[in-house]
Formats: structure tokens, C-alpha cells, sequence
């Protein structure tokens, strides 16, 4: 389980993230809260997107995600880290031919 932090400065617009205390530099995150369809209660769905860049240049996008209880069933918790999130690469054509154009042009 994990404690999961927005704070939001509306005058400035700027978002910050916190889980467990920690600071999450995220490049995007989305929190939601919606009613099941023919149940009662609700869902939240929650994630988080982060970029990084590794020695050789190389960029990768992960999100990680609040998975659904179906999807913890199906996965019998395999796939979770510590704070109960899942991840999976996000993959972006457009950036990725920008990302490869803008290494190609830096020696």
C-alpha cells in the first residue's frame, strides 16, 4: 500500500507528487474516481507517467498505474512493486523519432 500526495498550487498551475513522502518528479499523472457499472461503489484510477534518460542516451517512458482489481486477479500481484503499482513502457512514435533525431544531431 502506498500514500499517494497531490498538491496543487492553482495560482501557478504547478502540480506536485508525492508517494510515501517522496517526491515523484512525473512528467504527467491522472487521478479519477468513477462508479462501476452495475455495482455499487467506486473505482479510482490512478497513474503516473516518468521519463528518464540512461548513460547511452537512450530515453524510456514508463507509467505506472493503480491496477484494477480484475487486473490484480488476473496477475495475482506478480507485476506489482512495493507501492501496488504496475508499469508498462509507454511508447510514442512521434517522440521516439524526435528523441532518435535530436541524438543523432548531438554528438
Amino acid at each position: 500500500m502506498a500514500m499517494v500526495v497531490v498538491s496543487v498550487d492553482t495560482k501557478s498551475r504547478q502540480a506536485i507528487l508525492t508517494v510515501n513522502g517522496v517526491l515523484v518528479s512525473s512528467d504527467e499523472f491522472n487521478i479519477g474516481k468513477y462508479k462501476k457499472y452495475d455495482e455499487d461503489g467506486y473505482e479510482i484510477s490512478f497513474g503516473y507517467t516518468i521519463e528518464r534518460v540512461d548513460d547511452d542516451g537512450i530515453v524510456e517512458r514508463r507509467q505506472f498505474y493503480l491496477p484494477s482489481q480484475e487486473e490484480i486477479a488476473v496477475t495475482a500481484n506478480a507485476e506489482l512493486n512495493d507501492d501496488g503499482f504496475a508499469s508498462k513502457v509507454v511508447h510514442d512514435d512521434e517522440k521516439a523519432k524526435a528523441d532518435v533525431i535530436k541524438f543523432l544531431k548531438n554528438p
